[in-house]
């Protein structure tokens, strides 16, 4: 680089004003009380352009620091956020739900409202919800569902004081309702045998013939079919043969007076057809 180029691009230095001593040391006071108050006022001058100055540099770094705001957001999210405006009571619900959320959950997106999804409880089901929760996060930890004490060794729901309440409460119920009634109605298999006699007296009835004259019952059918057994083997006879000479209505009644007998009277045939089972019985155990 040449002394000419050095001197070409050098900047100039600003011009210093130096005082004029001798004009200051000659001058009177009022004179030097007007220069005083000239440099004073280009003071203020200087200062003032300075504030503007320092002003236009604030507002530039304010549009940089928002339009570098601006390139790190979403930009659709703020347009939305614009254009529906929240009131100032959901602005401090969001504030407060999302002050409650770490930095994962907040990553993730806006948290739907509770206010908008669920609905306010009527009077008293909240309460109600809440000792069920209390319940099941009692009893999910170890703990009786009504106090915060261990579970007993013999409940899944009651420490040792609740589990003794709620028995004692279960004994005054029994003993309210009185002594059980189970054992004296008649069983199942009894029900069923008296429905279907029933059944069978009024199908009877229906047909003219009296209850009676027919063996509907089981005892009946057997000394029924007793008296009517062929003593012979001659004689022997089939089972519709005995059903009807005995008189006696359904076959289901005369197969189990037969299983009754059984022991008592003798059979013979195949039971195909052609050859069908046929009952008989001697004198002395048909007597006995």
């Amino acid at each position: 680089m040449t002394k000419a180029h050095r001197l070409a691009t050098r900047k100039p230095k600003l011009p210093v004003n130096t005082l004029p001593l001798n004009f200051l040391l000659g001058c009177s006071q009022a004179s030097l009380q007007n220069f005083e108050l000239a440099r004073l006022a280009e003071i203020a001058d200087l200062r003032c352009e300075l504030t503007a100055i320092v002003d236009r540099m604030v507002e530039q770094l304010s549009q940089a620091a928002l339009a570098r705001w601006f390139k790190e957001q979403d930009r659709q999210s703020l347009k939305h956020a614009i254009e529906n405006v929240e009131s100032p009571e959901e602005w401090a619900r969001r504030m407060i739900r999302d002050g409650q959320r770490n930095k994962e959950e907040l990553a993730a997106g806006p948290m739907p409202s509770p206010w908008i999804i669920r609905p306010s409880l009527p009077p008293g089901v909240a309460h109600l919800a809440a000792a069920a929760r209390y319940k099941e996060r009692n009893v999910a930890q170890g703990k009786c569902s009504v106090c915060p004490k261990p579970l007993d060794r013999n409940s899944v729901r009651y420490c040792a004081k609740h589990l003794a309440m709620q028995r004692e409460r279960e004994r005054q119920k029994r003993h309210k309702k009185g002594p059980s009634t189970h054992g004296r109605q008649p069983g199942t298999l009894a029900s069923l045998q008296m429905n279907r006699e029933k059944k069978t007296r009024a199908l009877l009835a229906e047909l003219g013939i009296r209850p009676e004259s027919a063996a509907v019952s089981l005892k009946a059918a057997v000394e029924a079919l007793r008296k009517c057994m062929p003593r012979s083997r001659a004689g022997a006879l089939t089972q519709a043969e005995l059903f009807e000479k005995a008189n006696i209505p359904t076959k289901t009644t005369g197969q189990r007076a037969l299983a009754k007998l059984a022991g008592q009277i003798q059979r013979i045939g195949k039971g195909i057809s052609g050859n069908p089972y046929r009952y008989w019985a001697e004198k002395d155990r048909g007597a006995s």
